[in-house]
């Protein structure tokens, strides 16, 4: 495991891990991790030693999260630049093509690759992930958290992320304190970003194929968008996870792996035993 950084065209720092056990006589292919917002490549870390030993695995730290720089407010922010990062760095790391986990926000970009740029993602897997995030619910966490602090609002919703009761309390206090470090100001332009954004129109362009794991409770977004993402890709497989809450792979990795390498491998014969 190694983190390196490169520099964004526009002048931003990303970091990003490589996390790789497989064979070295195999060329095994490579997964990129994309994740949420108000989270980081960190949060990925208990699917890690599942994936990484049957796959490359990459984590990147989308700008203004984890390790990766906070951009200044004066450098434009909109998803086709978060679609930009992700390309410059698999031509950092000379990949003509990847197959996407993307966990809610990471998989919004992951869509949206897979929509305009689709030679370069050969599948995608994602977690609580919808084409975007419209609606009020971000406005209003952001607008309380300028008012009370993010753990104020944050710790009264964390049941909405994970199963409070149900998952280790200890998880459920890093998960927060993960949230927390987080730039609130920088939040309000990625979040309030996606919560003006909505694609349900361009998905049926991904032809790719399209895991989509859906969290049963639906406790942040519209629980329908799911059925009807199912419905428009073509090569697509809907999961539901009952009574799932939003961050699945933070409390359930161990299936979230194991939901990734059974798809895996039903589309990829390479990557069967």
């Amino acid at each position: 495991m190694s983190m390196e950084t490169f520099t964004t065209s526009d002048g931003v720092r990303i970091a990003y891990h490589v996390d790789d056990f497989t064979d070295p006589w195999r060329n095994a292919p490579t997964l990129l991790m994309l994740h949420s917002a108000m989270s980081s490549s960190k949060r990925f870390f208990s699917m890690v030693p599942g994936l990484a030993r049957h796959l490359r695995v990459v984590r990147m730290d989308s700008r203004g999260h984890g390790e990766s720089q906070v951009p200044p407010a004066s450098v434009p922010h909109d998803k086709e630049r978060l679609s930009q990062d992700v390309l410059e760095l698999l031509d950092v790391l000379k990949l003509d093509s990847v197959h996407i986990l993307g966990g809610s926000a990471g998989g919004y970009t992951g869509q949206l690759l897979a929509i305009h740029h689709p030679s370069r993602v050969k599948s995608l897997s994602l977690f609580s992930s919808t084409p975007g995030f419209k609606g009020d619910q971000g406005k209003r966490w952001l607008a309380e958290a300028s008012v009370r602090g993010m753990r104020a609002v944050f710790g009264e919703t964390i049941d909405e992320r994970l199963p409070v009761g149900e998952a280790d309390p200890r998880l459920v206090a890093w998960v927060l304190d993960e949230i927390c470090k987080n730039d609130l100001e920088f939040l309000k332009r990625f979040i309030g970003h996606w919560t003006d954004t909505d694609f349900m129109d361009q998905v049926h362009r991904i032809g790719c194929p399209t895991l989509i794991v859906e969290p049963g409770a639906h406790p942040i977004g519209t629980g329908s968008a799911f059925a009807e993402m199912a419905r428009l890709i073509p090569n697509s497989e809907r999961v539901v996870y009952e009574n799932g809450r939003h961050n699945l792979y933070d409390y359930q990795p161990d299936r979230c792996v194991a939901e990734v390498l059974r798809f895996l491998r039903q589309h990829f014969p390479e990557l069967r035993p």
